[in-house]
């Protein structure tokens, strides 16, 4: 009888441990399978050898699972009949099922979730021995089992989606694997793939350009004055962009003929239609000596531009030189009988400053929420809004906000 007792314990703890590989294996993800091969020794080298062949993995466990349990629930029935009589087997297989369910199923499971890695580099080497040794039957319950699954839906394949990778950086982020910024990052290079580039551009009202015709020494003070490094050459007269001239370029230049025309010294034009997707130019930015796009309308007249690092925003957020202010006042004085506010600034702070009772509703508390309130719709660069206490310009906006207004009062309209 004591070596009943002592051969069922050791089905139990068998079938305790098939189980529990079963979820190891299972719970591995990609990641994890090519880390642990990568680290050159044999047991993650055999780990991703079974991983590779999920059906001849599983149905080896599989196989080995039933058949503890069967032997287990047999060989009770028959120490039931022998100490009991057959009136007892019901209450010993109930039994058996809470012990099963209990310590060869739930807590097995749940251990190896938290501890796949090492289990799966433990039992890597017995689990290929034992798939050799039952290669047949595996052979046999694989082919009906494929068979039963073609019947059923057809031919499959598995495909890691989009949608399950950023599920999985989700998750890690959740864990601690990945921090918040690096989430977000990763969420980024995706989401530009499909947006496209006349979403991220700076539209045509918030450039500097100049003419083709225009001297190199002009040039010279627009490119200053717009404190940019670059900007389109437009051909006169209409909206085609010919070049893009640069300081490097009019440096040259100025030192040949400083009253030559810009279009000699311009460089050729990226030009892009509107539709193409970030991604895409960024490949193009990454393959060419490009710095700047020029984004075509439907005409192939210029809508705006893009350059590198609107695209660098697009991933990594924003991006500050010196010549940007990271503080800007919420509102001052335009020197002309108006104000420059921003759409962030708070709504009664704008009101106490300019001294106006503004009618808004209850939930708004910025100036920009304010003028969409009243607008119902996103405004255009160069909208004006006409109020009872003054007149609203939209200077720029971003996306769906409205980034600064130009505003002045009532009783100074007519300067505006």
């Amino acid at each position: 009888m004591m070596m009943y007792i002592i051969l069922l314990v050791v089905l139990l703890i068998l079938s305790s441990l098939f189980s529990s590989m079963e979820t190891a294996y299972t719970s591995l993800t990609p990641g994890q399978i090519n880390a642990l091969a990568e680290k050159g020794k044999r047991p993650g080298r055999l780990v991703r050898k079974l991983t590779e062949q999920p059906h001849i993995l599983l149905t080896t466990l599989l196989i080995g699972n039933n058949l503890a349990n069967l032997g287990a629930s047999a060989l009770t029935t028959a120490m039931t009949m022998k100490l009991f009589g057959e009136p007892y087997i019901a209450a010993t297989t109930g039994v058996l099922t809470l012990l099963v369910l209990i310590f060869c199923e739930v807590s097995p499971k749940q251990i190896a979730l938290t501890a796949n890695e090492t289990l799966c580099l433990r039992s890597a080497q017995t689990i290929l021995i034992l798939s050799w040794l039952l290669r047949p039957v595996i052979w046999i319950i694989t082919a009906i089992s494929r068979t039963l699954t073609y019947l059923a839906v057809g031919r499959t394949k598995r495909v890691l989606s989009r949608e399950v990778l950023l599920h999985h950086v989700k998750a890690a982020g959740h864990e601690g694997v990945v921090k918040s910024y690096e989430e977000e990052m990763i969420r980024n290079v995706f989401r530009i793939s499909g947006i496209p580039v006349k979403a991220i551009m700076t539209h045509r009202t918030e450039l500097f350009t100049v003419t083709n015709e225009t001297p190199v020494r002009k040039a010279l003070e627009y490119l200053l004055k717009s404190r940019h490094s670059r900007m389109p050459v437009i051909k006169s007269g209409t909206e085609h962009v010919c070049g893009v001239i640069s300081l490097v370029d009019i440096a040259a230049a100025l030192e040949e003929n400083a009253d030559s025309p810009v279009e000699q010294y311009a460089a050729s034009p990226c030009l892009v239609p509107g539709s193409m997707k970030v991604h895409e130019l960024f490949l193009k930015f990454r393959n060419e000596p490009i710095h700047l796009a020029i984004i075509l309308d439907e005409y192939g007249g210029l809508n705006g531009i893009v350059t590198r690092e609107d695209i660098m925003e697009e991933i990594f957020g924003n991006l500050y030189d010196e010549r940007d202010n990271l503080f800007p006042e919420e509102i001052c004085a335009d020197g002309n009988g108006g104000w420059i506010a921003q759409g962030t600034a708070d709504f009664y702070t704008i009101s106490d400053k300019l001294g106006v009772n503004l009618e808004h509703d209850s939930n708004i508390h910025t100036l920009g929420g304010y003028l969409l309130e009243k607008l119902g719709h996103i405004p255009e660069p160069g909208t004006a809004i006409d109020l009872p206490e003054g007149c609203y310009v939209i200077l720029n906006t971003h996306k769906k906000r409205i980034l600064t207004v130009r505003f002045v009062p009532k009783e100074d309209k007519s300067k505006f």
